[in-house]
């Protein structure tokens, strides 16, 4: 079979390759915007630039900075989200890419972290917990996130006994009365370890509440019974954003999903327009291809938002179909914590003193379970403890109470030989 023989190509082909190859770059760029519109922002720096670095050859220019920026040289907790905006404005210039958060958060950052172990080996870095662990027989329950796991595998120890006392007398308490004077409530999770670390809640004594994001209505039944028939304010710390006036606007007024049965006293915090210009704290786009403006300004008035605010938040939004966003995580740790408890003596909070008659109460106990305790520790060298000694077999009798009751812990089943042992001394 003879083969066909390939027909001359022609000027018109020479130009059509030609065009599509001088376009392939274009057409790329066009495509992925289509599916990010955040990258339209680095157009030009991808069209023109030669073949430039990675983004984490990028980040690891810049992450020893921005960790230390993001933690005040080591004297906070960071959290992720803190070091991604820390080292985003780097990244995204050195490389003409947009920098996704999760990207970082999720695999640049703990890459770096693995890589460079030397380095980041006393790096307090946080991660939201994304589960709970909790152990049998009423133990410890926590968070699975990185410090609770490391708080918690560094408690790790054997079984010891606490030996047999009378307790100091202590005040026992459960809700505001006597406890906190206000509650503060928070969008995000991601900064318990902050509020610790700065002693936020004992220091002002105040509840501290938290959500990933919208409150849930349980939030909502506890403060609205709680706060009112106690008389404490709720305290808000929110995202600058649609959503972060959203949650503020529903821990203020009714929705279709919960309505508020009492009237409370209900204080935000910010994050506000005039907070984000004072601090210089970065914003960031957020895209929404398929609102309404009108609709998204109407719910951003009706949670409050000021018509300052909302001009900054829409300045760009008829050409970019994005808003400007500002997140609690925009600031460093040092700036957050400065940030809260600023606002918290702006707003009044005080320690809580209660009056003089349960102070006296609990002078009076106090100093009673201090000489008790001294009585009991005068006498103990007199006891006899002669015929306490364990039986040879208590192993055995051990073994064969969790068979029958697989319930207990090794302890409970302890207890319990000596009790049978000494109803059987009683019976002799």
């Amino acid at each position: 079979m003879t083969e066909k023989p390939k027909q001359p190509r022609s000027m018109a082909d020479d130009i059509i390759n030609a065009v599509r190859e001088g376009t392939k770059k274009w057409t790329k760029t066009v495509k992925a915007e289509e599916r990010s519109p955040a990258s339209r922002s680095y157009r030009r720096v991808r069209m023109t630039r030669e073949r430039g670095i990675s983004i984490k050859e990028a980040a690891a220019q810049i992450m020893e900075w921005a960790y230390l920026k993001a933690s005040g040289n080591g004297r906070y907790p960071a959290n992720a989200r803190q070091i991604m905006y820390a080292a985003r404005d780097h990244i995204q210039k050195a490389t003409g890419q947009p920098l996704k958060d999760n990207y970082f958060t999720q695999t640049v950052l703990p890459d770096f972290m693995s890589e460079n172990p030397e380095l980041t080996a006393r790096w307090d870095v946080v991660y939201d917990a994304r589960g709970h662990f909790k152990e049998p027989h009423d133990g410890q329950s926590f968070g699975v996130g990185t410090l609770e796991v490391r708080n918690y595998l560094a408690d790790l120890h054997d079984p010891k006994l606490i030996d047999a006392e009378l307790s100091q007398a202590e005040v026992e308490t459960c809700g505001p009365s006597g406890n906190f004077g206000a509650v503060l409530f928070i969008e995000k999770e991601g900064f318990d370890q902050h509020f610790k670390a700065a002693q936020i809640a004992e220091k002002f004594d105040l509840a501290i509440m938290s959500t990933k994001g919208m409150s849930v209505t349980a939030a909502r039944a506890l403060v609205d019974e709680m706060c009112h028939d106690h008389d404490i304010p709720l305290l808000l710390l929110h995202d600058f954003d649609k959503s972060g006036f959203s949650i503020a606007g529903t821990l203020q007024r009714d929705t279709r999903r919960y309505e508020f049965q009492n009237n409370i006293t209900v204080i935000d915090l910010g994050l506000s327009l005039e907070d984000v210009e004072a601090m210089g704290l970065a914003s960031e786009h957020q895209f929404h291809p398929k609102a309404d403006k009108a609709a998204l300004i109407a719910n951003l008035r009706e949670n409050g938002a000021s018509g300052a605010e909302i001009a900054f938040m829409f300045h760009d939004f008829d050409r970019t179909r994005s808003t400007r966003r500002v997140e609690l995580n925009a600031m460093t740790s040092p700036q957050f914590i400065a940030f809260v408890e600023r606002k918290l003596k702006e707003v009044g909070v005080e320690k809580i003193v209660p009056e003089q008659k349960l102070l006296a109460e609990a002078y009076v106990g106090i100093e009673r379970g201090r000489r008790l305790q001294k009585a009991i520790d005068d006498y103990a060298d007199q006891i006899d403890e002669s015929d306490c000694k364990a039986p040879k077999d208590l192993k055995q009798r051990v073994a064969t109470l969790l068979k029958q009751h697989p319930h207990m812990r090794w302890d409970a089943a302890v207890a319990e030989v000596s009790k049978q042992r000494q109803k059987l001394v009683g019976r002799k």
